[in-house]
């Protein structure tokens, strides 16, 4: 890190704030919460509500913990806090917006004090989409280009499109200047969204026909696909169904050979992170909610199907990646790792909280 600042130009002893590099912070808020609109569709109806009210609690506990671990950090000068690093430091706090988003969503179906919170959920994710998603803009003009695209880039449009559903879902429960207000915003974060996921999409498709899916983090590729599903349903609320349509059979194809390789590589090497990473079932849930979503407005009863299964295989993975996590509570479970299993060595920084999810690869890549 130090020879790093030093070509950039900064001084090596610069306190850097590490806040802003924790994995994917949200990815179990996002995960829970997408886990919980998907539930009625999968005939589970009863389990929508605890589902969303554990994701209310897992945004307030992994908050919360965050600011008493690195309440040192609180205390940087802003200087510090507002140093724009590469891409790579940026692309995880994304989910932080769209994990709000998520929720917020949620929230807006639930009668009283539920809707209330809702909203300032809303408020929270379209501050903090601002803030995050303007950092990963600049550090890619500025600092690394496009030569370091990964999955992870896929977020940044994934934080204005969740911003933007969760807008239009409380839209359509307001009158007047705050309705329109909404609704516009809800346009211009579709719009956006879009234009970002197809620029990003475009950018990792060079970036993978020139270097492969690299060795480090490839589980972060199944945003690829989550983020085509959340494209789809926020351009549908939005803007033409064709467009949607269009849209969401990208991130259907997309989704085929990232599903096919990880299934491949975990049946050949059996290994598996300690703590497995949650972007897998987040990014099966908003592609299962972009499928209704899509299937809904063109009445394609294929999509449909497809939609029900991506959301039964949604809740599945929620629970065995819950499972996993909740193990780790146990200190029987804190045990090194043996032979048939892999270490965190890929994330960025490895968090010890159950609920802070790292970076790290779903399985080891081939050999």
């Amino acid at each position: 890190m130090s020879s790093l600042a030093a070509n950039q130009g900064e001084s090596p002893q610069q306190p850097q704030p590490r806040a802003l590099r924790l994995g994917l912070p949200y990815g179990a808020v996002m995960a829970t919460g997408g886990a919980g609109q998907l539930a009625g569709a999968c005939g589970l109806p009863g389990a929508a509500r605890p589902l969303l009210w554990l994701a209310v609690a897992e945004a307030g506990w992994i908050a919360g913990r965050g600011l008493v671990r690195h309440r040192g950090e609180l205390r940087l000068p802003p200087s510090a806090w507002a140093r724009i690093g590469l891409p790579a430091e940026h692309t995880g706090v994304l989910t932080v917006p769209l994990g709000l988003a998520v929720v917020a969503t949620g929230l807006s179906t639930q009668p009283g004090l539920a809707k209330v919170l809702g909203a300032a959920f809303v408020v929270l994710a379209w501050l903090s989409a601002a803030v995050f998603v303007a950092r990963f803009a600049v550090s890619v003009t500025r600092r690394d280009g496009t030569t370091a695209v990964d999955g992870g880039w896929f977020l940044a449009p994934a934080a204005l499109l969740g911003a933007g559903i969760a807008a239009a879902a409380y839209a359509g429960q307001t009158v007047g200047v705050l309705a329109d207000l909404l609704r516009w915003v809800a346009l211009v974060a579709a719009a956006v969204g879009v234009a970002g996921y197809w620029a990003v999409a475009a950018g990792a498709a060079l970036a993978v026909a020139r270097r492969g899916l690299g060795q480090g983090r490839r589980v972060l590729w199944w945003i690829a696909a989550g983020c085509g599903g959340l494209a789809a349903a926020a351009v549908g609320r939005v803007l033409a169904a064709v467009v949607a349509g269009a849209t969401w059979s990208v991130a259907a194809v997309l989704a085929v050979p990232i599903v096919v390789a990880s299934v491949r590589s975990l049946a050949r090497t059996r290994r598996i992170v300690r703590a497995a990473p949650w972007p897998p079932t987040f990014s099966t849930a908003v592609f299962a909610l972009g499928a209704l979503a899509t299937a809904k407005m063109l009445g394609v009863p294929a999509v449909t199907g497809v939609g029900k299964v991506a959301a039964g295989a949604t809740l599945a993975l929620w629970a065995v990646t819950a499972v996993l996590h909740a193990s780790r509570l146990f200190p029987a479970a804190r045990r090194r790792p043996g032979p048939a299993e892999t270490t965190d060595r890929d994330a960025p920084t490895v968090a010890p909280s159950p609920l802070v999810p790292d970076t790290a690869p779903m399985a080891a890549p081939p050999r």
